[in-house]
């Protein structure tokens, strides 16, 4: 998606703040769109959150007739506590889930989820898609952290070093499942 008004402000954002496009934000959804208008998806699907709602809603101007749909499985990690923060105060206020990070351990913020408890409900709909969707070509409207989950999964990256992954705002990612040798390619990352 795009960058929201809060990525712009540098808060902490996950589930409870929520809010649309920044300016820029939806100038990155514009290209991304121009980006992927000739892929002849054959499905869409986004995160449930305002931000992914409205960058993918740029993207079906070109794909008005292809199936749609908005699935809160797909929500950016919820990042509990941390939450809310501006990113300059992060460090005083949680050093150590920032120490822990820096670590490259998993840790999951108080109320909020780690990289594993990502996986366990993004990455089995992925696999449910994929086997209901041979042949066809799917795009994700989601979240860096979801991205990084979905990527890492792919290559057998560790949680803990998911966050290596770089996802900048819009960045488009392409992986392709091999139904013949039963695993994944990852074809680009964060272009």
């Amino acid at each position: 998606h795009g960058e929201s008004a809060e990525n712009a402000l540098g808060i902490y954002q996950g589930r409870k703040f929520d809010t649309g496009l920044s300016e820029l934000g939806k100038k990155q959804a514009i290209a991304a769109a121009e980006n992927l208008k000739a892929f002849g998806f054959t499905k869409i699907f986004a995160s449930a959150f305002p931000r992914a709602i409205e960058t993918a809603a740029y993207i079906r101007k070109f794909y008005p007739d292809v199936p749609y749909y908005e699935l809160p499985e797909f929500n950016e990690r919820f990042i509990g506590v941390v939450e809310g923060t501006l990113k300059s105060e992060f460090a005083k206020r949680y050093p150590h889930i920032l120490a822990d990070w820096h670590k490259e351990i998993d840790t999951r913020p108080e109320g909020g989820e780690s990289f594993k408890d990502v996986h366990k409900r993004v990455v089995p709909l992925v696999k449910k898609h994929v086997a209901e969707n041979a042949g066809g070509s799917i795009l994700y409207v989601i979240h860096g952290n979801v991205n990084r989950v979905l990527i890492g999964y792919a290559l057998k990256v560790p949680y803990g070093k998911q966050m290596r992954i770089r996802q900048d705002h819009c960045a488009l990612n392409s992986m392709v499942y091999d139904h013949a040798r039963r695993r994944w390619e990852v074809e680009y990352v964060n272009y």
